[in-house]
């Protein structure tokens, strides 16, 4: 494995900084830390004893009596795990926005002047429509978020949620971070590079979707079973949902074809293993090709490994590059409630993180 010698550096660096400016701020922490983990610990157990009593008082007035669970009961039980949960869950919260409150704005300032904001949206929907990336949403929520400038070029970065709010709840359609990046130069034209598996995510998402899969096989078994027996009843039940099956593909696919788009044109990548995780779509083939160079690519593969990232987006525009990194965990967070605070290896990982995104603002500005 070829070894990051900038990131060793900045590294060694940190760690020296960190020794300075930091260390007294996490032993301090320490004590709230212990404070929050007592917390969850007691709010566990009465929990477990209140499900543990309740269950055992229902259990016995079933046996007694022989009183069924109704509806009313199974609903109120769902309300009161959900409170419980809540419950459970608010010192890994509280301690979390402490940590980040007091030292998040000072492990950026290694980078320059930053600001850290919790649970604000300093990107805008303008910009994420702009970038062509999502093509439909209508929720849009930010977590933890922070904007400065390095060296020419400004930066804001956020933790962001986007949903289809609908009557039967919401379906999530991307969970990550949003890395914007200002440049003093305009790019000429639009590219927008989609990864190839960004739409089976959905499905981590929004585990639910998984039941929909059936409803589309189900229909093909249908027909096969409706062919080699001649159940011609089959094949009527079956066709009207293949006719609508097809219809809605028809549709999708001309809607591909025909979207007003700005950028249009297919674009094929330098490097065959790039090619076969990403789509490029342009409108000025020549800068696409320019600015999509292998150095450039491998440090996008570097962000994606350093976010834990499922797959990863990005769209160049205006003076604008916009990356959405897909992916499921909790970003920039230095310690745990289940570990000291003292322990200096998570701290080490938001620090590669960082790094790799101002890595590609050094590739860009030399182009």
């Amino acid at each position: 494995m070829k070894k990051d010698y900038k990131l060793a550096e900045t590294q060694q660096k940190f760690q020296s900084f960190y020794k300075a400016n930091l260390q007294q701020i996490y032993k301090q922490l320490e004590e709230t830390r212990q404070k929050y983990f007592y917390s969850f610990v007691k709010r566990f157990i009465c929990s477990l004893l209140f499900i543990g009593g309740t269950y055992y008082l229902c259990l016995s007035n079933i046996i007694s009596e022989g009183v069924y669970t109704s509806e009313l009961f199974i609903n109120v039980a769902i309300i009161v795990l959900l409170i419980i949960c809540g419950v459970i869950y608010q010192p890994f919260c509280e301690y979390r926005k402490q940590t980040k409150d007091l030292t998040m704005q000072k492990i950026l300032s290694f980078w320059g002047k930053f600001d850290y904001f919790f649970e604000q949206d300093i990107i805008g929907n303008e910009t994420v429509k702009k970038s062509e990336l999502f093509t439909y949403y209508n929720n849009i929520n930010a977590d933890d978020a922070f904007s400065g400038k390095y060296d020419k070029t400004e930066l804001k970065v956020s933790e962001h949620n986007l949903r289809i709010h609908g009557s039967k709840g919401d379906t999530h359609i991307f969970k990550g971070v949003f890395v914007l990046l200002n440049f003093p130069k305009k790019f000429a034209g639009q590219t927008v590079v989609k990864s190839k598996n960004r739409n089976y995510l959905i499905f981590i998402y929004n585990p639910l979707l998984l039941l929909v899969i059936p409803m589309v096989i189900i229909p093909w078994i249908i027909l096969a079973y409706s062919m080699s027996k001649d159940g011609l009843i089959a094949f009527a039940a079956a066709f009207p949902l293949l006719i609508f099956y097809a219809a809605i593909y028809l549709i999708y696919r001309l809607y591909k074809k025909f979207r007003p788009d700005k950028a249009t044109q297919n674009v094929a990548l330098e490097k065959i293993d790039f090619a076969k995780k990403w789509n490029v779509l342009t409108d000025n083939q020549v800068e696409a090709r320019y600015i999509l160079s292998p150095v450039f690519m491998e440090q996008i593969e570097e962000i994606k490994k350093m976010f834990h990232g499922k797959s990863i987006d990005f769209s160049f525009f205006d003076n604008k590059l916009f990356i959405a990194v897909h992916t499921t965990k909790n970003l920039f967070e230095t310690t745990s409630l289940f570990s000291k605070a003292l322990n200096y290896h998570k701290v080490r990982e938001v620090v590669t993180q960082l790094h790799s995104i101002f890595s590609i603002i050094d590739i860009l500005e030399k182009r």
